[in-house]
Formats: structure tokens, C-alpha cells, sequence
């Protein structure tokens, strides 16, 4: 009888322990559209949710469309949800749902786009302007480059715009063309035409709306995209048009923005030159949410910095993204494995008050069964479930540091360049590592060498300085610490797979 009772009293408390699961607050998240940033927005928010069992996430979205957003939006202040999550189609249109929601009481975090007025609890979100200027300075370089060969020539700029209305298509739109004016203000000699296609964000209607273009107005001397998939329609578009000077996806250079994936995919594959990075940090969405919920200290105004990622940079970004992604497939794995278990459990538990109503003596011998099951899952979760995630978030952790690290030695070696003491030794010296470390945690991030990855930045540099200065191949070369002229053409081949003196 005394084995009896306990366990009846450890199943009660096993018991409690379950309900203890059940999350506590229900977030409500407005997506405006269902594209690839946004889908490694809610990866990143689901993975940080592991880490809030308390939190729940309720997703809605509304493809494309303010009237069915402003609907989803006063849907979830009807439903009363804890907190809101929202990415706004177009600021102006969707501000008054936000507004209703915070005047409601609802807590609001806004995201990616910012709306009018301040009745919003948080923004976390990228600085859409500065973006504009980084696409100013990819095409003032580029437009800077051509002035030698054609100055009468207007140097054509097509833009592929996202959603007309937007805050972002709106604010890359007027950062770029003040970035252009001033460059024009302060001697760029070249006469800068910008002409614009709305692409809508979307990767089709780019390869449409640029398709359209192609065969009516010559060729642009530039393409600049809003976002990296309607850069890759707009590089599909080139490909496919029948000009005989747009065979090559490389005919005419393309930028888009947001450093995603498939950006970074098409940057290693030829088929766009650079993107600038737009973070979606999902992660520190959910993380601020929790603060607000548990009413704990958070930044109310949060903006993501950006910066322009090329093809030495697109390289070990696009592993580590591979790592990452990696990663979440196994959280939601084990997530989904430890859902099954609790669910199972909860099963148990009404299987075993069906049997106490009905047959107290069958009472007994479920008692016991369920006992030992519900210990073994106990068990199952603390050593396999728990430490599969504490792993994995270290794994995403040691990503970032990552990144990081690749940010540092590529500062540091573009630092010493032209500096013939640029050595392994030296660069482990700055970097504070010894030549061993320096050789992995280099060959991690860069799949190379420390040796190869120093020639590889002098190399690039090299370039940029034969296409943008007058030096010779043998300046180059002596400015760039090549031990002859012959050395650097052939480095500069293997490199670039032509000679110097084709550019």
C-alpha cells in the first residue's frame, strides 16, 4: 500500500511538471509576404523560441495584400493575444491595424519596415536609406570605371524596385539617388541615368519586368535590384535575352540586397557581383518579446547595420549559412521528437483517469505502467533531447564567432597589403593566434590557406586597381609586394582566368 501511494504522489507531481510545459503567452505574427528573407525570419524565430518554452507563436500571412493584413492584424486583437509581431506590406496602409492593436494594449513589435508615428512598443529592423547609399557607391564606382572609355555616354542605371508604397522600396529608392547627386555634386563626371522597373519583390515578375525591358531600350550599363531573388530574375532575364552581347549572365554587373542564401548562391555562381547584407534576426524578434512579456529591460529602437558582400566574402558566408541551416533541421527534429513525447504523455495521463473512473482495479496495473514509461521519457528528454539542443545552439553560436573572425582577418590583412612584412607569422601576431590556430580557424572560414587567402585579397585588390587607376601591371605588382611583375600575371591568370592586360 505504502508503494502505492508513492506512486501515485510521483505521478502527480510528474503531472504538474507536464502542465508546467504549457506556454504561457501566445504571440501573434503578421507576415507580409511569404518570400525567403522572410522564411529565415521564422526560422530564426523558431529556433530562439526553443529557448522560451513559455511562448508560443501564432503565424499568419498576408501575401501581398494591406486589406488582408489589416484583417489578420484585428483578428489577433480580438483573439487577445499576448504580444504582436508585425512586418508591414506598406507602412502607411497597415498603420492604423498597428495602432488599433497598441491602443488596445497589446504590446507591438514592428519588423523590417517601419510604420508612421510612434504608437508601436519596439522596432527591429535595417536601416532601408543606408542601403540606398551602399547601392550609390556600387554604381558611382562602376560609373566611375566607364568614364575613361565613353564620357559623352550616359552611364544607364536600371533599377528593379520592390513594391511601389513599401518603406523599403521607398527609402533604397531616395538613398541611392541622393547618393548619386552628391556624387555628381562632387566631380563624378559620368552623366547617371537611372530608369526603374517595379519588380514587386518577387523573382518572376523581375525576370518579367526586366525581360520587357531588354527588348525595348538598349542594353544598362548596370542593374540594381532591391532584393537578391529579383536580381537573380533580372540575371535570368540577361541570360535568356537574344542579344548577342548578353550570351554571358556576366554581360552586365548586378547588385541586389539582402545577402540571403540564394544571393549568396548566385554571388559564388557567377550570376550576380555583390549583395548587401539586410539581417532579418528573427532571433532577437523573439528575444525582445520576452523581455516586453516578462517585463524585463529592452531596446526600443533597434537598427541592423548593412554592409556590401562580393565574391571573397560571399564564399565562407554562404558555408556558414549552410551550417546554420543544417542546424535548424536538426532543432526541428528533436523539437518535433520531444512534442510527440509530451504529447504521448498527455495521452497517457487521460488514458489513465478513464481507467481510475471506470475500474479502479485496472487502476492499479496502469498506475505502475504508466509510472515507469513516464520516467523512461523523463529520462530520454534529460539525456538525449536536452543536450541535442544545448549542442546545437553552441553550434550556432561558434557560427557567429565565425563570422566574426572572418570580419577580422579580412580587416586586418586589407590593413597590411601593400606591407612586405605581411607573413604568417605577422598576421598571427595581430590576430593573436598561434600558426597552427591561424591555419584552421583561417582554413574554417575561408577554405584556404592564410598564405593563399593574403594573395587572394592582393589579387583583388590588384584588380580594382587596374580598373580604377592608371598604374601599370608592373606598379601593381611592386605596390602589392609581388616578387616580379611575371609572378603577379601569373598569379593574376590562375586568379582571374585572363590576363592583366585584358582589363
Amino acid at each position: 500500500m505504502r508503494n502505492i501511494i508513492v506512486s501515485v504522489m510521483a505521478l502527480c507531481l510528474l503531472m504538474t511538471g507536464c502542465n508546467s510545459r504549457t506556454p504561457q503567452y501566445r504571440i501573434g505574427v503578421s507576415q507580409c509576404l511569404d518570400d525567403a528573407w522572410r522564411q529565415k525570419m521564422n526560422y530564426e524565430m523558431e529556433r530562439e523560441l526553443l529557448l522560451h518554452p513559455d511562448m508560443t507563436l501564432s503565424r499568419r500571412i498576408a501575401y501581398g495584400s494591406n486589406e488582408l493584413q489589416c484583417a489578420q492584424i484585428d483578428s489577433f486583437i480580438r483573439e487577445r493575444v499576448d504580444l504582436l509581431i508585425v512586418s508591414p506590406n506598406e507602412a502607411r496602409q497597415v498603420q492604423p491595424a498597428v495602432t488599433r492593436a497598441y491602443r488596445a494594449g497589446i504590446p507591438v513589435i514592428v519588423a523590417d519596415r517601419r510604420v508612421p508615428g510612434d504608437e508601436w512598443t519596439a522596432f527591429i529592423g535595417g536601416d532601408n536609406y543606408k542601403v540606398g547609399r551602399l547601392m550609390a557607391q556600387w554604381v558611382i564606382g562602376k560609373a566611375s570605371d566607364k568614364e575613361s572609355k565613353a564620357k559623352r555616354k550616359p552611364f544607364v542605371v536600371l533599377e528593379v524596385a520592390g513594391l511601389p508604397g513599401s518603406t523599403p522600396a521607398t527609402l533604397r529608392h531616395k538613398g541611392m539617388m541622393e547618393g548619386i547627386e552628391e556624387a555628381k555634386g562632387e566631380g563624378l563626371e559620368a552623366k547617371v541615368e537611372v530608369q526603374s522597373v517595379m519588380g514587386r519583390w518577387y523573382r518572376e515578375n523581375a525576370y518579367e519586368v526586366v525581360s520587357a525591358y531588354l527588348e525595348n531600350h538598349p542594353l544598362p550599363d548596370v542593374i540594381v535590384a532591391h532584393n537578391d531573388l529579383m536580381a537573380i530574375g533580372a540575371a535570368d532575364a540577361v541570360t535568356r535575352n537574344p542579344s548577342p552581347v548578353t550570351q554571358s549572365p556576366l554581360s552586365i554587373p548586378i547588385m541586389g540586397v539582402d545577402g540571403i542564401h540564394p544571393g549568396l548562391q548566385a554571388i559564388v555562381d557567377g550570376k550576380i557581383e555583390c549583395s548587401a547584407t539586410y539581417s532579418s534576426r528573427g532571433d532577437m524578434i523573439i528575444d525582445a518579446a520576452a523581455r516586453i512579456l516578462h517585463k524585463e529591460p529592452y531596446v526600443r529602437d533597434t537598427v541592423l547595420e548593412t554592409t556590401l558582400v562580393d565574391i571573397t566574402a560571399a564564399y565562407p558566408m554562404l558555408k556558414q549559412d549552410e551550417a546554420i541551416t543544417r542546424d535548424l533541421e536538426t532543432l526541428h527534429i528533436v523539437q518535433t521528437q520531444s512534442e510527440s513525447k509530451w504529447k504521448q504523455l498527455r495521452f497517457d495521463r487521460f488514458v489513465l483517469i478513464l481507467f481510475v473512473v471506470f475500474f479502479f482495479t485496472l487502476f492499479i496495473i496502469t498506475l505502475g505502467y504508466i509510472f515507469v514509461k513516464q520516467r523512461k521519457i523523463q529520462t530520454e528528454i534529460k539525456h538525449d533531447i536536452i543536450p541535442q539542443l544545448e549542442n546545437m545552439q553552441e553550434a550556432i553560436q561558434l557560427s557567429k564567432k565565425d563570422e566574426a573572425f572572418a570580419e577580422r582577418l579580412r580587416q586586418v590583412v586589407d590593413d597590411y597589403l601593400k606591407d612586405p612584412n605581411l607573413t604568417v607569422e605577422f598576421l598571427g601576431g595581430k590576430l593573436q593566434l598561434s600558426r597552427t590556430q591561424l591555419f584552421r580557424r583561417v582554413k574554417a572560414v575561408a577554405g584556404k590557406g592564410p598564405l593563399d587567402y593574403i594573395r587572394e585579397r592582393r589579387l583583388v585588390r590588384a584588380d580594382e586597381l587596374l580598373r580604377t587607376t592608371d598604374m601599370t601591371i608592373q606598379q601593381v605588382a611592386l605596390e602589392l609586394c609581388f616578387s616580379s611583375p611575371g609572378y603577379f600575371t601569373k598569379c593574376y591568370k590562375e586568379y582571374f582566368g585572363h590576363l592583366p592586360s585584358a582589363r
